[in-house]
C-alpha cells in the first residue's frame, strides 16, 4: 500500500493509556488518524524492517488534480463566509485522497491552538507545492485568503488540464506499443519453440535470423525468471537513479536534447514558466521570491539552474528579459514578451498571455506527434512480426524442398 507501520502509545478521554500499531503515510498522517479515534499520542516511533522502503523509493506529492479539487472548494466556502477551521474540518470529511485528509485535520489542529493557516501547512512543505505556501501568506498578509485560493485553483486547474492533455496524447501509443510487446512475446515464447522442435529433428542448417531468433526465444523461456528479476531491478535502480540529484540532472539534459521531444519538453517548461509567475506576481509576491518558487515547480533542473542564474543578476540590478535572452531554453520570443511586460509595468499580464500561447503550442505539438508515433510504431511492429515470420518460414520452405526431393535432411526417412 505504500504506508509505514508506526507503533504508537497513545491516552484515551479517560487518560487510559493504549499501545499499539498504525499505518499511514507520515508521521502526521498517524496521528490524524489516531485523533480521529479520541487517541492522544504519547510517542510514535516506525516500525522497524528489513523490507525496501517502496514509499520513500516511489515518494510522491499530492496529485494536482486533488489540489485544484481543494482550492476550489476551499475557495468557495471561504466565499461564502464560512469560517477557515470550519472550511478545513469540512473538506477533511470528504477529499478522497488520504494523505491530504490526514494534513487537513493536522492543519485544522494547529489552527485551533491560534497558529495561522500558512503557517499550519508550512510544515508539509514535502507533500504540497512550494506555490502554494507562499501564496497562502501573501493571502494572509494581504487578506485576501479568498482571492488567493481562486487564483491556485485556477493555476492548478491549469497545470492539471496540460499534463491529461500529454498524457491523453501518448496513451494511445503506449497502448500499441504495449500490445506490439505482448504479441512479439507471445509468438517468441509460446509459436517460436514449436518450431524450434521441428527445425532440431530435422537437422537442418538454419539461416543466421532463424538461428538469433532461436537464441532469443530459448534465453526467454528458460531463464525467464532472471529476465522478471533483471527487469524489475533495473526499474528500482532507475527510480532511485532517478530521484538523485545527478540522475535527475542527465533525464533532464537528456529531454531537451532529444530531437522530437526535446521542443516540446521546452514549451512546458516555458509554459510552467509563465503561468506559475504570472500567477505569483498577481498574489502581490515580489519578483525574486516568486522567481524562487518557480524555480522549484518548473519541473526541469536544468532550467532551474538558468532561473537560479537570472536571480542572481536581477540582484544586481539587471531586468529578467535580458538575463533570460542568455538562457538556452526560453526562446527569444518569449523573451521579448516578458521584456515589453516589463517595460510597460503589465508583466503579470504578459505572463498569461504567454503561458496560454505556449499551452497551445503545447496541444498543437502533442496532436503531430501523436500523428507522427502512431503509423511509426505500427512500422516497428511490422518490421519485427516481419523479421519472426521470415525466420521460421526460410527453413520450413526448405524442409519442404528436401521432403518433395525424397528425404529429409540429416538421413531422416
Amino acid at each position: 500500500m505504500g504506508g509505514v507501520s508506526y507503533n504508537y502509545r497513545a491516552r484515551n478521554l479517560s487518560g487510559r493509556l493504549i499501545t499499539g500499531k498504525v499505518e499511514a503515510g507520515s508521521p502526521g498522517e498517524a496521528i490524524a488518524l489516531l485523533r480521529e479515534k479520541n487517541l492522544f499520542v504519547v510517542k510514535l516511533s516506525p516500525v522497524r524492517s528489513l523490507n525496501i522502503d517502496l514509499d520513500r523509493v516511489f515518494k510522491r506529492r499530492i496529485a494536482v488534480r486533488d489540489l485544484a479539487v481543494f482550492c476550489r472548494q476551499f475557495a468557495t466556502m471561504a466565499g461564502a463566509g464560512i469560517p477557515l477551521l470550519q472550511c478545513l474540518n469540512i473538506l477533511a470529511g470528504q477529499t478522497e485522497n488520504k494523505k491530504l485528509r490526514g494534513i487537513l485535520v493536522e492543519v485544522a489542529g494547529e489552527i485551533e491552538k491560534g497558529k495561522g493557516l500558512s503557517e499550519s501547512f508550512r510544515g508539509y512543505r514535502e507533500h504540497l507545492p512550494e506555490i502554494f505556501i507562499n501564496m497562502l501568506v501573501a493571502g494572509e498578509v494581504s487578506g485576501t485568503i479568498e482571492q488567493t485560493l481562486e487564483r491556485l485553483a485556477v493555476h492548478f486547474e491549469k497545470d492539471h488540464q496540460l499534463r491529461e492533455k500529454i498524457k491523453s496524447a501518448m496513451a494511445y501509443p503506449a497502448m500499441i506499443a504495449g500490445m506490439a510487446l505482448l504479441s512479439v512475446l507471445v509468438l517468441i515464447t509460446l509459436i517460436v519453440p514449436i518450431f524450434a522442435d521441428i527445425f532440431a529433428q530435422s537437422g537442418a542448417v538454419l539461416p543466421l535470423p532463424t538461428r538469433i531468433l532461436m537464441g532469443i526465444s530459448g534465453a526467454l523461456t528458460g531463464y525467464w525468471y532472471l529476465f522478471l528479476a533483471g527487469m524489475a531491478g533495473l526499474f528500482v535502480a532507475a527510480r532511485q537513479g532517478f530521484a538523485s540529484e545527478s540522475g535527475r540532472k542527465f533525464v533532464d539534459r537528456l529531454l531537451l536534447q532529444i530531437p522530437v521531444v526535446g521542443p516540446l519538453a521546452t514549451k512546458t517548461i516555458v509554459s510552467r514558466f509563465s503561468r506559475t509567475l504570472a500567477t505569483l506576481l498577481r498574489s502581490g509576491i515580489p519578483l525574486l521570491r516568486s522567481l524562487e518558487t518557480v524555480e522549484k515547480a518548473v519541473g526541469n533542473s536544468i532550467a532551474a539552474k538558468e532561473i537560479a542564474e537570472a536571480m542572481r543578476n536581477i540582484k544586481e540590478g539587471e531586468r529578467m528579459a535580458p538575463v533570460l535572452i542568455k538562457s538556452k531554453i526560453f526562446p527569444p520570443m518569449a523573451v521579448n514578451m516578458i521584456g515589453i511586460g516589463e517595460e510597460s509595468g503589465a508583466l503579470d499580464s504578459m505572463l498569461e498571455k504567454l503561458a496560454a500561447f505556449y499551452e497551445q503550442e503545447v496541444e498543437a505539438m502533442i496532436a503531430r506527434l501523436s500523428s507522427i508515433v502512431e503509423p511509426l510504431l505500427i512500422a516497428v511492429v511490422g518490421i519485427l512480426v516481419g523479421f519472426i515470420a521470415i525466420s521460421i518460414y526460410f527453413p520450413l520452405f526448405g524442409l519442404s524442398g528436401a521432403i518433395q526431393g525424397g528425404g529429409m535432411p540429416g538421413g531422416m526417412p
